[in-house]
């Protein structure tokens, strides 16, 4: 380690100057970036943000030194995401296996928040941001290099993906490296990347550094403005005790690419800053203006206000007012739906705006005033001990005073019955309050994403393939019969709908269509009959949006994320009076062994109907082979061709029939990736509709029909009660089962052919294979084409442990673990 002595010097920090500059001249050179005023970046490690009043601490000093970002390396937060805090939005990026470990993260003033046009959190030590700048883009990439006690591959795997994220970036834009890289590159010049202004002599990491920096053209900046040491160390090592041991280091950094070097004026670390840690920040100031974006603000609004009665009663008189007026004005169907989505926005605009009502905090100013006196003596330890001794009892007193204010807020609403918001507040205690977003995506050949323009089109890829079929026109149907719809269908439908839903592109909640009156309701009816018996569906009922939420944590393909379909609210109204209509002609059609969506019955049915069924063999010494089916995203499977043959076979009024097929022949999507960026529309040209009410049933009927038509001939099965069982569904989670191993593999490759020509595909990787029996039955193999299908001792089906053994203890100490 490089030691050296500095002239010792207060504890007391001279007070900052102003960080700005004059008002530079535009006519710069080539490699500067015009700009108006100076801004401050920082870099600094922490050692933790994961402890009570740190990131309030981090943020007092970006406010002292006036700093506009500040990244952060060693933020021990898991999972990546944002949050909001007095002022400043913080990015992070952490670990994904939920340990408190590494972690990078940007802290961001307010004022920069609205230029930031992307985020993309790529691991526990690596972090990208995107701001838009102006005359060209920042990217700051924060990093946090791993320590001496990791091998030299870790730090050159982490330089490869830093390396990897350059490249993806434009050349011309201010690209910044920054964070902690645990490497000395010393003092001395080296080539072009490093300048004479360095600290102590080169180690290892130091050589893996600089060849880093030369390869991507990048300048290290602290090594280039000659600053005295007390400038220039980032690190104090333990041993250091400030008297007669003196070792300090510089391992962090701030880099740039070559062509912007003049656009920094100073980078320098400070001391005298405080958040216990043995770093200092490193901060730097750099020429740079933001670009003025007309970012559309998504309103806010709050449908409970619904429940007061004077906005109720001023909404509902504007709403049934503006109702009347579209029957007055006999505009077409697609104009009155939109002058009705116009008038519930402008409602909800004037009548229900979110309030924004910042949340108490239990930071006060004797806590400040405490961190502050902390700082101030930071060189002295007695002292500086006592005071955060006292800095964290006052801490500890506030977070309790604000949770037993939160526990009284809870109890009072309680007496007032109002479940939402005490579910709100119970999140608010127990659970974390930084927003979930999406993290990184890979492309198909595993390579990160980082423009945004690739990520929509990766995207919009997806969705294409996913849906992608070879489907014909749309089938011609010859009778059109079908009663008009009723007032009272659709008041029934009306009731029927749940409140708290997320609206659609459309923008109205079932709330506002639960305030109609009679009249309304009769001037709805009339729109609805004019869509059934045209069968024109307005535009927008026919374009979904599709969110993606990740099905596990650290997703990073398209395939690992579930696909949530919002659709318009008045076409949920108008499907659930279809639904009402042919529910009991699709429900007589599907065998009692289909337990998923029908009336009556749930998983418990299910599990129940198993249970009993195997308990029985087992009374009577009966083997039993069972097949526990996986389908490939079966509900997106469903060729819709097939789907209007078999509705048509069953007799569904001609009108019900052309409404369903007119809706999938012409329907879109689009992803929607945030509040402002969505994908282009794409065709969706097979599966059952997500977030429709009649899917279900259709999925059933779909299904249905590959059994009926699998199954119609064979005695495979077991035997009860004089019938042949040979499987139990709930929706496309299929157990098929037989008493012996001949009659099992009959059944599957029957059911897979057919399902192959209905367009699903069983997963077989996923598809398990089990034999319960008294007496152990060894060598046995079930095939899905020529493949062996796994044998499992356990399977878990629709959340119950069943095993080869039949013994329930295992699924009794599950149920007992999560009541816990």
């Amino acid at each position: 380690m490089a030691m050296f002595r500095l002239n010792n010097y207060s504890g007391v920090n001279s007070p900052l100057g102003s960080p700005g500059g004059e008002v530079l001249n535009r006519n710069m050179t080539h490699n500067k970036i015009k700009t108006k005023q100076l801004k401050r970046i920082c870099t600094w490690n922490v050692k933790t943000m994961a402890r009570t009043g740190k990131i309030q601490c981090a943020i007092k000093e970006m406010e002292r030194m006036n700093i506009s970002i500040m990244g952060i390396s060693e933020m021990r937060w898991p999972d990546a995401s944002y949050c909001d805090i007095e002022r400043h939005r913080v990015y992070f990026s952490g670990s994904t296996n939920g340990k408190l470990e590494y972690g990078v993260g940007i802290i961001v003033h307010k004022d920069i928040v609205k230029h930031v046009s992307n985020f993309v959190p790529v691991n526990d030590r690596i972090m990208l941001l995107q701001i838009n700048s102006s005359p060209v883009n920042t990217n700051i990439i924060q990093a946090y290099a791993p320590t001496t006690d990791h091998s030299d591959e870790e730090v050159q795997l982490m330089y490869d993906q830093i390396q990897n994220i350059l490249k993806k970036l434009p050349k011309h834009e201010l690209n910044i490296v920054m964070g902690d890289f645990n490497a000395k590159v010393g003092k001395g010049r080296d080539g072009t990347h490093i300048g004479s202004h360095g600290l102590g002599e080169r180690n290892d990491r130091g050589d893996i550094l600089s060849t880093f920096a030369a390869e991507n053209n990048l300048i290290i900046l602290n090594t280039f403005f000659q600053l005295p040491n007390r400038r220039l160390y980032t690190w104090t090592s333990p041993r250091d005790n400030g008297r007669d041991i003196w070792i300090r280091n510089q391992i962090d950094y701030i880099m740039v690419n070559q062509r912007y070097r003049n656009s920094f004026t100073s980078v320098k670390t400070y001391p005298g800053a405080d958040i216990k840690s043995d770093h200092n920040p490193l901060v730097g100031e750099y020429r740079i203006k933001f670009k003025k974006i007309l970012k559309k603000d998504t309103p806010r609004h709050n449908i409970r206000l619904l429940k007061s009665r004077l906005v109720k009663n001023q909404v509902s008189k504007a709403l049934n007012d503006k109702c009347r007026q579209l029957k007055i004005e006999g505009k077409n169907t697609e104009d009155a739906i939109q002058e009705l989505n116009a008038e519930v926005e402008n409602l909800k605009n004037t009548h229900l705006k979110q309030q924004n009502n910042k949340d108490k905090s239990w930071m006060t100013e004797e806590i400040k005033h405490l961190m502050e006196e902390r700082r101030i003596h930071k060189n002295n330890q007695p002292i500086y001990r006592e005071k955060d001794r006292e800095l964290q009892r006052k801490i500890r007193e506030a977070k309790q005073k604000e949770i037993d204010e939160k526990c009284r807020d809870i109890e009072i609403l309680q007496e007032r019955y109002d479940e939402f918001n005490v579910h709100k507040k119970v999140r608010e205690i127990t659970g974390r309050f930084k927003k979930k977003v999406v993290g990184k995506l890979l492309n198909d050949k595993g390579e990160l994403l980082v423009d945004k323009d690739d990520i929509k089109t990766t995207w919009k890829s997806y969705i294409e393939n996913l849906f992608l079929d070879e489907r014909g026109n749309p089938p011609i149907l010859e009778v059109e019969s079908g009663p008009n719809i009723l007032p009272e269908e659709v008041t029934a439908a009306i009731k029927a709908l749940r409140d708290g839903k997320v609206p659609g592109p459309d923008g109205i909640q079932a709330e506002f269509l639960k305030l109609l009156d009679e009249m309304s309701i009769k001037i709805l009816c009339n729109i609805f009959n004019e869509i059934y018996n045209s069968g024109n569906i307005p535009k927008e009922w026919l374009v979904s949006e599709f969110i993606m939420l990740p099905k596990k944590q650290g997703a990073k393909t398209c395939g690992e994320y579930r696909t949530i379909s919002l659709m318009s609210h008045l076409l949920k109204l108008f499907l659930k009076i279809i639904h009402r209509r042919i529910f009991k002609l699709c429900e007589e059609r599907v065998a009692n062994t289909q337990f998923g969506f029908m009336k009556g019955v749930g998983t418990r049915d299910a599990l129940f109907s198993l249970q009993v069924l195997f308990q029985r063999c087992r009374d009577v010494n009966c083997d039993i082979y069972a097949c526990f089916v996986d389908y490939q995203k079966a509900f997106d499977r469903i060729r819709h061709e097939k789907m209007i043959e078999i509705m048509k076979t069953i007799g569904m009024d001609g009108k019900d029939l052309r409404i369903i097929r007119n809706l999938y022949w012409n329907q879109t999507a689009t992803i929607k990736l945030s509040n402002e960026d969505k994908t282009e529309e794409v065709n969706i040209l097979r599966g059952v509709r997500q977030g429709c009410i009649i899917s279900p049933l259709l999925f059933n009927l779909y299904s249905e029909e590959i059994f009926k038509e699998a199954l119609y001939e064979g005695d495979e099965g077991i035997l009860l009660n004089g019938e042949r069982l040979n499987n139990i569904r709930y929706a496309d989670d299929t157990v098929i089962f037989a008493d012996s191993l001949e009659g099992l593999q009959s059944l599957i490759t029957k059911v897979n052919t057919v399902s192959e020509n209905y367009g699903l595909q069983m997963n077989i990787a996923k598809t398990k294979f089990m034999i319960i029996s008294k007496t152990l039955i060894a060598n046995c193999q079930l095939l899905i084409k020529d493949t062996p299908v796994e044998r499992v001792s356990k399977f878990i089906y629709l959340g119950t442990v069943i095993n080869d053994q039949w013994d329930h203890s295992q699924e009794i100490k599950c149920r007992i673990e999560k009541a816990r």
